[in-house]
Order: structure tokens, then sequence, then C-alpha cells
């Protein structure tokens, strides 16, 4: 009996001994992350010594049993394609753009009311970090604008010696309601997407962060009619410009499409990239020939490519019974074929693509020149080009004009009766 007794008491005394050591494992506190917030990343190249904060809005719901998040500026939005919380940290991924933030809770006790973290993404041959915060509120301006923005504009930027007013023409077009203002600056290159944010007394404040494009528009009054001020589109690459109000900008498509040219008009147009089965596709393939075929030149990492990618394949959907194709050029950052396949092949469910999607190259400078030299002043990513059943370069459009210009509708026409016309040719 003593020595029943003595063993309980030596195993009551482990128990006790082991629960003081080693505590049971607790769960961390889930932080409240759903939230509209008010946040900024810091765009900086420590090479140029150059370095802006762009405002934006990231919101983060329920879902699911989950998280879900998306990108706004104004009224566009952009899902990210995953969002995981653990404990007070989030980590949230672009997969297009092989992009992922990740960011902590800094303050609150449930309720977060503050995340800071970092944005990565690869850029060329390496990858770019840009530091991240963000706040649970939005704050507003208490001024009255001079005058209303809500109009077209042309922007006029400085020139090569840096002289405000006397380089490029851009259009612009801006909406306002109140004190908020969104709109784009829409160059033959293809606009900057959504730029959204605030007027108030003489000073006006845009920005737009979309995965790959950090920008920010500072700008003041001068006249009713005229805004001078600064536009951040990369760290190192601030442009001065004059804005001025217009009646209206120029609704034809003339620049695009004579932006880029081919060499020799009458001779068959030649291309070749390689598909997700390792095989060279070329202009001779015989899904091609005798057909009216549109070549897109694009890059996963590209918005307003992927501002096209929808109406490319609602077009093939459209009159590829007639003979019609569409065959996609891919030039993506580094040469690294495997990574290159698993981007094209994820921008190609994203888009329901069904038409061929082929690595051509990459960014480097030359490339073009080199796998298309029939090209003459190659200026854009999309650049579209319509070949006629004989392989002949009948229309280049440089750019495209994506949601933010108001004018998608217009280029969906303008692509229709191109594609009809050539089809309607013996």
């Amino acid at each position: 009996m003593q020595r029943r007794l003595a063993l309980v008491l030596a195993l009551f005394v482990s128990y006790v001994a082991l629960a003081q050591t080693a505590p049971l494992p607790v769960e961390p506190l889930t932080a409240e992350l759903a939230c509209r917030w008010s946040a900024q990343l810091t765009a900086a190249n420590p090479a140029v010594r150059d370095s802006y904060a762009v405002p934006f809005e990231l919101l983060i719901e329920h879902a699911h049993g989950g998280l879900r998040a998306a990108l706004l500026n104004g009224s566009d939005r952009m899902e990210f394609s995953s969002a995981v919380q653990q404990g007070g940290e989030v980590t949230l991924r672009l997969d297009q753009y092989d992009a992922t933030l990740t960011a902590h809770c800094t303050s609150g006790a449930g309720a977060c009311e503050a995340l800071e973290g970092e944005y990565v993404r690869q850029r060329g041959a390496s990858l770019s970090r840009s530091v991240f915060s963000a706040k649970c509120a939005r704050p507003a301006s208490d001024s009255e604008p001079l005058a209303p923005i809500g109009s077209d504009w042309q922007f006029v930027f400085a020139d090569s010696a840096g002289k405000p007013g006397s380089g490029a023409k851009e259009p612009a077009h801006f909406a306002q309601e109140g004190k908020h203002v969104e709109g784009t600056i829409a160059p033959i290159s293809g606009d900057y997407g959504m730029l959204s944010g605030e007027i108030g007394g003489n000073e006006l404040h845009l920005s737009r962060f979309d995965g790959v494009h950090a920008l920010r528009l500072d700008g003041h009054y001068v006249f009713a009619d005229q805004i001078e001020g600064v536009f951040h589109v990369a760290p190192g690459s601030a442009r001065n410009f004059v804005a001025t109000r217009v009646a209206a900008n120029p609704a034809g498509f003339e620049e695009a499409e004579h932006l880029t040219t081919v060499e020799n008009p009458t001779a068959p147009f030649r291309f070749h990239g390689v598909d997700g089965a390792g095989a060279t596709i070329t202009q001779d393939d015989p899904a091609f020939r005798g057909k009216v075929v549109l070549v897109d030149i694009f890059g996963t990492w590209c918005p307003n490519c992927h501002d096209e990618a929808p109406l490319l394949q609602s077009l093939y959907a459209k009159f590829h019974a007639r003979g019609f194709e569409v065959v996609g050029l891919s030039y993506e950052y580094v040469d690294d074929r495997a990574r290159s396949m698993r981007l094209i092949d994820i921008y190609r469910r994203k888009y329901s693509i069904t038409f061929p999607l082929l690595l051509a190259g990459t960014t480097d400078a030359g490339q073009i020149e080199k796998t298309l030299p029939q090209l003459r002043n190659f200026g854009a990513y999309p650049t579209t080009i319509f070949i006629d059943r004989r392989g002949h370069v009948r229309l280049i459009h440089a750019g495209f004009s994506g949601p933010a210009t108001g004018r998608m509708e217009e280029v969906r026409q303008s692509f229709e009766r191109t594609i009809v016309n050539l089809l309607n040719e013996p």
C-alpha cells in the first residue's frame, strides 16, 4: 500500500514539474484585419537616390471562412490571387506579377489599426522591394477646390532639357465627385490606369498602385484652366508638366496606328515563339495559313496587356469560325523559360484564353529588333498587328486604351471593323 502511495505521489510530482517547464501551446490571437485600409507604398531606387510615397486603398474582407483582398484605385479594383492570415500577419499574392505583399499588425487590440510590411516583385532580372504601411482610416480634404477638374485636359511634359511645357503632349480625362477625382493620362504607348485622389484649394493629388506601377501626381492650379506640377512614374523618373483644359481630346486612333510600321508591307510578316510543350511555332503553321491573323505583342508584367486580353479573347470567340486567328507573342523580364511559361499559364487561365500564347523573348534592349526585324519604331506593350490572308501587315495599333480612358468600346469597334474588312476580302 505504501509503495502504491509513493508511486502516485511520484507521478503527481513529475506532472507538476512538466507543467511548469513545458506549458501547453497557446494559439496566437488573430487580429481583425478586415478594413478598407488607407495605405501607401514607398517607391524607391537607391541607385538614383529617389523615393516618394504612393497612396492607395487596400480592401481586406471576410470571405468563405477566410480573407480576400483587393487593390483599389478609385473605381478600379484588382483582386489579389490569395489572402492568408496568421495571427497579426497577412500575406497577399498577385500571382500574375509573381508578387507578394506581407504586412503585420503594429497597433490595436483585437481590431488592428495599423499595418507595416513590404511589397516584393520580380522586376527585370532582380527583385524590387518597397516599404508598405497602412491605417484603418482615410483622411479627407476640408478645403473647397479652386475650380472643378472634371473634363478633358492636355498634359505637356518637360523636354529632354527639363523645360516644362515643351515636350511630349498626352491627353487626359478626369471625373470629379465632390473633392474626389479619378481619371488617367493616356499617351500612345498606353494609359497609366485609373489614378485617384482628391482636390482641395488649389492642390491636386492623385496616385495609383496596381502591383506594377507606383504612380503619384502632385499639381497646383496656376489658373482655373491650367495646372502645373510633377508626375512620378518611377523612382528617378519625375516628369514636370503643364496641363491645360481642352474642349475635347481627339477621338481617333491616328497616332496609335502610325507609331509602329513594317519595313516592307508587301512581304509576308514573320514571327516565331515557343509554346507550352516546347515546340517552336511560326507564321507557317497550318493553323495560320490563309487566315486573317491578329498578332499580340505582350508581356505578363504589363497592366495594359491585362486590360486588352479579355477583348482579344472575345474577338477570337466571335470571328474564329470565319477564319480568324489570334496569337500572343510574350516578352518576359528574364531568360528563364520555366518561370516565363508559368506566368504565361497564369495569364492564360486568368482570362480563359483559348488562342496560342507563345514565349518569344525577353524585354532586354534589342530583343524586338532581333526576333521581329521587320518592325520599325516599336514602342509599346501591347502592340496589336493585323495580318491579311496573304500574310501581309495591314494595320499596327500601338498601346491600348484601358477602362480608365472610357474609350474601350471605341477600341473594340475599331478592331472589329478591321477584322471584318480583312475577312471580307477575297
